[in-house]
C-alpha cells in the first residue's frame, strides 16, 4: 500500500467513517473517559445531539453485568493484545430498555510516542447480526440446492486454485466424491495428465489477472472420469468475487455421447453416400448392359411377326404379341432406371432457369396428350430460380403429365400450376442470404386423387398404385421428380384426397452451391 498523502486529514476521515456507520462507536481516553459518540450510538442509548459525549458517565450506558465484563475482562485484554470482542447489554437511558449487542474493543497507540492515546468501543444489535447471519445462510442454502439440482457438474475453485465446491452432478460424472475432491487442484483430478499442467496454468492465470479468453463462453475439452476413462466434456467458465478473492466456477456437460452419434452419423453418411454412388453406378451399368439382349428379343420379335405371322394360329400370334408387349415394358422401366441414375451423375451446372417458360414449353410438349384427354393446363406466375434446366423440365413435365393421366372419367382433367418466394419483396428478413430465399411451386389437379394409407408410398421406385389395365406406367415418375428435388437441395410433399385430386408442392432454394461437391 502507497504512504498516506500529507494532505489527507486521517482524524477528518475516521470521523466521516464514523458518523456514517450504523453501529455505536465510542471513543474514550485511555483512562476511560468519553470525547466522543457518533449520531448511531447516541440513538441507540437515548442521548440527544446537544449533550457532549464528555459528560457521559460510561457505566450508565450498561447493566451491571456488562460494565463488569468491560472493565474487568476487556479493558486488561485491550491493554494486553489491543483488541477484544464479547457480548453485552446497553441499556437506553431515555426508555429503560436493554439491547444486546456484540461488543468489540480497541486500542489506538500514538505514532510517535507509541504509547495507546485512546481506545475504541463498538457496538452492534444483536439481531442485526443475527439477522445478516440468517440472509447469510439463506443465501448458502440457496446456493447449495441450486448446486445439487443441477443436472449438469458444477466445479468453484477458490483464488489459491483449489477445489471449493464439487456438486453432486460432478459426482456422478467423475466418479469422485465430494469429500475427496474438495482442497484439490482440478488439473490433478479432471484432466488427462497431458491436458493437467496446460489446463492449471490458464486457471492460475485467470486467477491473478481476472480475465482469459475462455471466460464467457463454450469449449470442448478432454476430461478425465476416476477410472481413468476419459471423455469429450463442453465447459463454461465465470470469474466472481468472494470476500474480495477471485472465484473461478467451471460449469461442465459431458458430450460424450453426444460425440459419438456425431461420429456415427458421419460415418453413416460417407457410407451411405457411397453406397449411394455405387448403386447409381450399378443401376447405369446394369440397365446399359441389359439394353442389347433386350434390342435382340424386340429384334427377333419383330422379324417372326412379319415373316411368320401369318402362318401363326391365334394363340401364336396371342403369345407373341405378349412377348413384345412385355419387352416394351421391360425398356420403359430401363429408361428409367437410365433417368434416375442421370440425375446425379449426368446433371448440368446450375444456370437462372425462368420456371414459367419451362412450364409453357412443357404445356407445348403435352399438347397431343392435353387432346386426347380433353384436359387443360393453367400456368400461374412462376420464378426464375438457379438450377439444372433440363431438370426443371422433367419435373414438371412428370406432374403435369402424372395430373393429367390420374383423371376421373366423369370429368375432364384440370392441372394448375404455379408458384412464388416464400417471402415477397416487402416481406424479405433484413439479412436474408440469397441461399437462404426458397421459392414454392405448386402443381395442383382434379383427378382421382390419393388415399392417406398410400401418400408415403408414391415417392417410391417401381411403385403403382393400379393395374396397368387402367393406367399405363412403370412407377418411376415421382421417384425421378423426389431425385431431382434433393439434388438441388429440396423437398417434395403432397396432399390429397381421394375422388377431389391432388395438390403437389416444391420447395427449392433460389440460388445456392449445389450439394454433393457439385459445381454451382
Amino acid at each position: 500500500m502507497s504512504d498516506c498523502p500529507d494532505q489527507l486529514d486521517v482524524d477528518a476521515l475516521g470521523r466521516v467513517l464514523a458518523e456514517a456507520s450504523a453501529d455505536f462507536v465510542c471513543l474514550t481516553t485511555a483512562h476511560g473517559e468519553p470525547f466522543y459518540l457518533n449520531p448511531a450510538g447516541r440513538r441507540m442509548v437515548g442521548l440527544s445531539e446537544e449533550r457532549p459525549a464528555s459528560g457521559i458517565a460510561l457505566h450508565d450506558l450498561y447493566d451491571d453485568r456488562s460494565w463488569t465484563e468491560l472493565r474487568n475482562v476487556a479493558v486488561p485484554k485491550v491493554n494486553k493484545t489491543g483488541r477484544w470482542e464479547g457480548r453485552g447489554r446497553l441499556r437506553n437511558v431515555g426508555s429503560g430498555e436493554m439491547i444486546e449487542v456484540h461488543a468489540r474493543m480497541f486500542r489506538f497507540k500514538s505514532s510517535e510516542a507509541g504509547r495507546p492515546v485512546c481506545l475504541a468501543i463498538v457496538h452492534r444489535r444483536i439481531e442485526e447480526e443475527s439477522d445478516l447471519r440468517k440472509a447469510l445462510a439463506e443465501a448458502q442454502a440457496r446456493k447449495r440446492a441450486i448446486l445439487e439440482s443441477s443436472l449438469d457438474p458444477i466445479v468453484t475453485i477458490n483464488h489459491e486454485g483449489v477445489v471449493t465446491e464439487f456438486n453432486k452432478a460432478a459426482e456422478q460424472c467423475f466418479g469422485y466424491p465430494r469429500e475427496k475432491i474438495l482442497g484439490t487442484k482440478p488439473s490433478d483430478v479432471l484432466f488427462p495428465p497431458g491436458d493437467g499442467p496446460g489446463q492449471q496454468d490458464r486457471i492460475d492465470r485467470y486467477l491473478n489477472v481476472g480475465e482469459g479468453s475462455l471466460l464467457g463462453r463454450r469449449v470442448e475439452v478432454t476430461a478425465v472420469r476416476a477410472d481413468g476413462e476419459t471423455f469429450d466434456a463442453e465447459m463454461a467458465m465465470t470469474i466472481s468475487q468472494e470476500q474480495g478473492a477471485p472465484v473461478l466456477t467451471f460449469f461442465i456437460r459431458d458430450i460424450s455421447r453426444q460425440k459419438k452419434a456425431e461420429r456415427e452419423q458421419t460415418r453413416y453418411a460417407a457410407e451411405l453416400k457411397r453406397s449411394n454412388r455405387e448403386l447409381e453406378q450399378f443401376a447405369y451399368v446394369a440397365s446399359h448392359d441389359l439394353q442389347e439382349p433386350l434390342r435382340k428379343i424386340r429384334t427377333f420379335g419383330d422379324r417372326l411377326q412379319m415373316k411368320y405371322g401369318d402362318k401363326l394360329d391365334e394363340e401364336g400370334n396371342d403369345v407373341l404379341q405378349r412377348i413384345q408387349k412385355a419387352a416394351e415394358r421391360m425398356q420403359a422401366l430401363i429408361d428409367g432406371l437410365l433417368s434416375l441414375s442421370r440425375v446425379t451423375t449426368q446433371g448440368q451446372d446450375f444456370v437462372v432457369v425462368d420456371l414459367e417458360q419451362v412450364a409453357r414449353e412443357v404445356v407445348s410438349d403435352l399438347e397431343v396428350q392435353i387432346e386426347y384427354v380433353g384436359g387443360r393446363v393453367e400456368l400461374g406466375r412462376l420464378p426464375s430460380i438457379q438450377a439444372d434446366p433440363v431438370q426443371m423440365r422433367q419435373l414438371l413435365q412428370n406432374l403435369i403429365a402424372n395430373g393429367l393421366k390420374f383423371h376421373r372419367v366423369d370429368e375432364p382433367p384440370v392441372v394448375k400450376v404455379y408458384g412464388r418466394f416464400a417471402h415477397g419483396r416487402t416481406q424479405r428478413p433484413a439479412g436474408l442470404a440469397p441461399g437462404e430465399e426458397r421459392c414454392r411451386v405448386v402443381v395442383e389437379d382434379n383427378g382421382i386423387g390419393v388415399e392417406q394409407k398410400h401418400l408415403k408410398q408414391i415417392f417410391d421406385v417401381f411403385q403403382r398404385l393400379h393395374s396397368r389395365d387402367v393406367f399405363e406406367g412403370v412407377g418411376i415418375g415421382l421417384a425421378l421428380c423426389r431425385k431431382i428435388v434433393e439434388r438441388h437441395g429440396g423437398e417434395i410433399a403432397v396432399r390429397s384426397v381421394p375422388g377431389r385430386g391432388s395438390v403437389f408442392e416444391v420447395v427449392l432454394p433460389s440460388a445456392h452451391v449445389m450439394a454433393h461437391g457439385e459445381k454451382s
